[in-house]
């Protein structure tokens, strides 16, 4: 089969991992907050860092690539301007950094523990470092348990930054603890509290 000369083609490992990147953005319903463009800046630092994660040896070398990308997120994606009817909902300016953290989260959760990178073995023990991707409704849910444990709690993922990110992740480990024994990690609180939430079973 000829190929097209002006293709550049990826092996087969890298494209399975780059649509994948691609799928994640998208899951991750933030893309479209963000201004044109910005999916292929994601995609790309998201694909160099991702790399750094699979090789991890630590939680806190996982920590610090995870925060490396968010401060590099805030300062390089930007909020389009949205209106609805003629009134602008979102104004232009920084990327927060739980809409980074967010973002990255979900790419996380979709690459290593749904789609198993870099492998089964790796991704297993990855999976138990990730991050819960916390939406709207799972701040609003862990606030009624948890009121005074933030002050002010955040009411949208836009006013979370790096220290209320941190009191948030916190406060998902308390509740696993309190409520699940333990016995899950914050990626599958996420998955399992998510879609109760979303079909208003909780």
């Amino acid at each position: 089969m000829k190929i097209d000369s002006q293709f550049k083609l990826n092996e087969a490992p890298d494209a399975r991992l780059h649509n994948i990147i691609d799928m994640g953005l998208d899951f991750s319903a933030m893309i479209r907050l963000f201004e044109t463009g910005s999916k292929k800046r994601l995609r790309d630092k998201i694909l160099a860092e991702v790399r750094k994660v699979f090789e991890a040896k630590s939680e806190k070398q996982f920590k610090d690539i995870h925060h490396g990308f968010c401060e590099w997120g805030t300062k390089e994606i930007i909020l389009a301007e949205r209106t609805r009817k003629g009134k602008i909902i979102q104004e232009s300016g920084p990327a927060s950094y739980g809409q980074i953290a967010k973002t990255f989260d979900v790419v996380l959760k979709v690459a290593v523990y749904y789609c198993h990178f870099p492998n089964c073995e790796k991704s297993e023990h990855i999976s138990r470092w990730l991050d819960a991707a916390v939406d709207t409704k799972m701040m609003d849910f862990l606030k009624e348990r948890y009121p005074e444990d933030i002050t002010p709690w955040p009411t949208t993922i836009k006013q979370i930054d790096e220290s209320s990110y941190t009191s948030i992740q916190e406060i998902v480990h308390k509740f696993i603890n309190e409520r699940h024994n333990g016995s899950i990690t914050p990626v599958q609180f996420d998955d399992i509290y998510w879609e109760a939430l979303n079909r208003q079973d909780v």
